[in-house]
């Protein structure tokens, strides 16, 4: 059986098909003459039907073609329609130039081009940018009906950007004042409530209990130190195990850093005796007056015996932060 060349109907239907499609269009009774034939060939109606549309399509497109070619091409300077050969426009007499045509395209995707820029992010840079093509529209291609309506198109859009940039600028100071006027009116009562009698003397009275608790370490760290000196580790030991923390001291930072120093002195004459046990006693003392492993580990106490532990092979997992 011999077919087209696309392979899907015989040589005889498409015959018909370009047949009924000398008027230019295949009508639906047209097109179900096809459709009954192509299915008493054997073929598959659907992809025939596929073809049909193909090639009404491509008639389509050769009469779309004719017509332009009988209407001729259009004056880039005043839109109107010329002969296609001719090189000046009867209507406005300006001379007719595949570069003139170009150039128009081209000025005509950059009004496109920079308004979508400037719609994006309003500034006064890319305003200036599209304003220029405004300018350069309007001077060779003002007669142009679609030029106008395009130019015309294009400052009412830079107009409602511009309103609508100002709204929103307008509504974000607004916000920020609004922000702003609410924090400071939250801050009054907390300004007012730590300036009343009753605060200045909480807040005294917890500097002087600080002061007391920073007068009780030193006095603790002097005992200490005093007690390694002697060799008496053993006594150092007891003072600093049984020291209790004051309460102003309420963090594992406060506690790690007020009282890292006497402790690793003690760890330290611990480990230069050999004392691993012992050492690890008091360290394990100080990780459990910190309560807080991230402090724990961050301490000279906690690197010292690391390494100590490591160096001599020894099992480091109590002391180990988690």
């Amino acid at each position: 059986m011999n077919t087209t060349k696309k392979g899907i109907v015989p040589e005889e239907l498409d015959n018909l098909i370009q047949e009924y499609l000398s008027d230019g269009i295949i009508s639906d009774k047209e097109r179900q003459v096809l459709l009954n034939k192509a299915q008493a060939l054997g073929l598959n109606v659907d992809e025939v039907d596929l073809y049909i549309d193909a090639q009404q399509q491509k008639a389509d497109q050769s009469v779309a073609a004719a017509v332009s070619k009988r209407r001729g091409k259009t004056c880039p300077y005043c839109g109107e329609s010329i002969p296609e050969l001719t090189d000046k426009c009867p209507y406005c007499g300006k001379n007719i130039t595949p570069e003139a045509s170009k150039e128009l395209k081209y000025l005509i995707y950059n009004l496109q081009h920079y308004l979508e820029r400037y719609i994006k992010r309003p500034t006064d840079g890319r305003k200036a940018e599209i304003e220029s093509y405004i300018r350069k529209a309007k001077m060779y291609y003002g007669n142009n009906p679609k030029v106008q309506c395009l130019v015309e198109e294009t400052e009412e859009s830079i107009k409602e950007t511009i309103v609508k940039n100002k709204k929103t600028r307008r509504n974000f100071f607004i916000g920020w004042a609004c922000f702003m006027l609410f924090s400071f009116m939250c801050m009054i009562p907390v300004f007012i409530s730590e300036n009343t009698p009753e605060s200045k003397a909480r807040r005294q009275a917890q500097q002087q209990e600080l002061n007391v608790a920073d007068e009780q370490i030193k006095e603790l760290g002097d005992q200490v130190v005093e007690l390694i000196g002697t060799g008496d580790l053993d006594s150092a030991k007891t003072t600093i195990a049984g020291f209790s923390i004051p309460k102003v001291y309420k963090s594992g930072y406060s506690i790690a850093s007020n009282f890292d120093d006497m402790y690793l002195a003690l760890i330290n004459a611990y480990i230069n005796n050999g004392d691993l046990d012992n050492a690890e006693v008091v360290g394990s003392i100080f990780k459990l007056k910190i309560n807080d492993d991230d402090e724990w580990k961050e301490t000279s106490c906690y690197k010292t015996l690391k390494k100590a532990f490591k160096k001599n092979d020894r099992d480091f997992s109590a002391l180990k932060a988690k």
